[in-house]
Parts: structure tokens; C-alpha cells; sequence
């Protein structure tokens, strides 16, 4: 007599097709992920399978998923469709001249192969490795009190 080994299934969402939700637009909240379907949870408290539409980008649900963004859901055909977040702050913007103003307690950029900050002929370079390069014809230091350079070496041409 053969013995049969029975393996323990993953619990997994259901296809997005079987749920449905009554029409129109639902806020809700990406709580897992199971290859191309999401679990998200709608206000009233009912987890339905959702997929993403296929004009939001995956990394958005992903950030979603991570910081507990809302998102906003409908049925299609297909089933539950995520079409998008919910925006709860104030985006970067360009303004009407093309300046885009940033403001914060605090800016932090990272880059992990090169941070490049360019305005005509002139850049600010810094690389992973430590090295920070100006680049430019002309540079103006306008200092009001003491410049104090920390350096094994100084080097001047």
C-alpha cells in the first residue's frame, strides 16, 4: 500500500474575478500582495482580491503596501481593479515659470550610483564614493564669517 505524502497548501487570495463590490469608486487599503493580486481591505472592513489596472505603475501599490496609502478601487469585467492612491498631500509641482519650489523641515536626496545637480555650465557631482566635484568657469564663495577647510591634504594648482 502506497502512502501519499499530502502537502500543506499556502492559504492564498482568491482570484480577483470572484469578488465583487457594488459599483462605483471604494477607498481601501493594500494589505498583502500574492503574485498579481492584492488584498485590500475597504472601509466597510471586507478584504476583496484586487489586480492593478494596467495604467498604475506596480512600484505605486508596493509604496501603497508599505505605508498604508490609500487606494481607490472599482469593479470592471475582470473583477476588483486598483486604479490608483488616494493623493493626501501636496505634490511636486512645477509652477507656471518651470520653477519647482521644494519645501520641508528637511530635504533628503539619495542616489545609489551619482547625485548630479546641473544649471547651465555648472554641476555639483557627488559620487558613492566620497568625491564631490564642482564643475563650472567661475566660482564665487560669499561668506559673511569663517571658512574653515578640514583636509589631510590641500591641494592648489
Amino acid at each position: 500500500m502506497a502512502i501519499r505524502k499530502t502537502a500543506a497548501k499556502k492559504k492564498a487570495l482568491p482570484a480577483a474575478k470572484a469578488a465583487t463590490i457594488a459599483p462605483g469608486l471604494h477607498a481601501g487599503t493594500i494589505e498583502l500582495r500574492s503574485d498579481q493580486t492584492y488584498g485590500v481591505r475597504l472601509l466597510d472592513g471586507a478584504v476583496v482580491p484586487a489586480m492593478l489596472d494596467e495604467d498604475v505603475d506596480p512600484t505605486l501599490a508596493e509604496e501603497c503596501l508599505r505605508r498604508g496609502r490609500r487606494v481607490i478601487v472599482a469593479a470592471e469585467g475582470r473583477g476588483v481593479v486598483i486604479l490608483g492612491a488616494l493623493q493626501t498631500e501636496r505634490p511636486l509641482s512645477r509652477e507656471r515659470d518651470g520653477t519647482l519650489a521644494i519645501s520641508a523641515k528637511r530635504i533628503r536626496l539619495k542616489a545609489e550610483q551619482a547625485l548630479v545637480l546641473e544649471s547651465g555650465d555648472a554641476a555639483l557631482r557627488l559620487a558613492p564614493e566620497g568625491v564631490v566635484k564642482l564643475e563650472g568657469d567661475k566660482m564665487v564663495v560669499d561668506v559673511g564669517g569663517l571658512v574653515r577647510f578640514l583636509s589631510a591634504r590641500v591641494e592648489f594648482p
